[in-house]
């Protein structure tokens, strides 16, 4: 009951004509926004994203705050910016009724930014790179996996070896395999901060090589040294044979 009094607290339903134009049809106009209500911080949209992730970041938001279907409509543009903002502002007066009508104009109108969906195919050609430490890769086998629509948990374990290179790592999974994404994400973090320890060390031994060898260098040109001794300097007399 005290919900259903905070909502109807944030919507009026004494219509005031706005002072810019706005694409919203009338049973959206007639809905008046109340001074009691804030706007939450939106992720902005610059047409540069997925506009099906804006808005479900949008929705999500906003259920937070209200469902009113209305105040939906008068909020979103407050999370666009740049070319999308300037798409808002440019629609034609009443052509959006409700917020489904507004979202799909916008998944419409920048359908080219829509991330495309990754096939199987694609999962089997990834490979990590020779010189690919194992901490980028599994960020980036993560990501795909996650754009395959309908790809279970076994499958996901069964691609993951091929994609692999020959190593410690791949050695170690298919010796025993994981039995679960959080313990194949475990072992791959383990083995990330061991191979990045040797790398460290490697680094560090080179560093000490090449100062040891600059050292000697130095050395060996110091006037006064075995190498670097002439001999007395003078006028020579060749050699009268008798």
């Amino acid at each position: 009951m005290e919900e259903e009094k905070k909502e109807e607290s944030l919507v009026l339903i004494k219509p005031e004509i706005p002072s810019v134009p706005v694409p919203f049809a009338q049973a959206v106009m007639d809905v008046r926004i109340s001074d009691q209500f804030v706007p939450p911080q939106f992720k902005m949209y610059d047409n540069t994203i997925d506009p099906e992730a804006h808005i479900k970041s949008f929705t999500n938001t906003m259920a937070f705050r209200t469902g009113c279907d209305a105040i939906w409509c008068w909020a979103f543009s407050l999370s666009l910016e740049g070319e999308a903002l300037e798409w808002f502002n440019s629609l034609p007066n009443g052509s959006v009724e409700n917020f489904k009508s507004l979202s799909g104009m916008f998944n419409e109108q920048f359908a080219a930014c829509r991330a495309q969906d990754v096939t199987l195919v694609d999962l089997m050609n990834l490979k990590q790179g020779k010189e690919e430490p194992l901490k980028t890769f599994m960020d980036r086998f993560t990501k795909t996996v996650r754009r395959v629509r309908g790809l279970s948990l076994e499958m996901t374990l069964q691609y993951v070896m091929p994609a692999l290179r020959p190593g410690p790592f791949k050695e170690s999974v298919c010796r025993t395999p994981p039995k679960t994404l959080e313990e194949l994400h475990q072992r791959a973090a383990d083995e990330a901060r061991v191979e990045e320890m040797k790398q460290n060390y490697r680094r560090e031994v080179q560093e000490a090589k090449d100062r040891g060898e600059g050292k000697q260098q130095g050395q060996s040109h110091r006037p006064g040294t075995a190498k670097g001794r002439e001999g007395p300097r003078g006028p020579r007399f060749p050699s009268i044979p008798p």
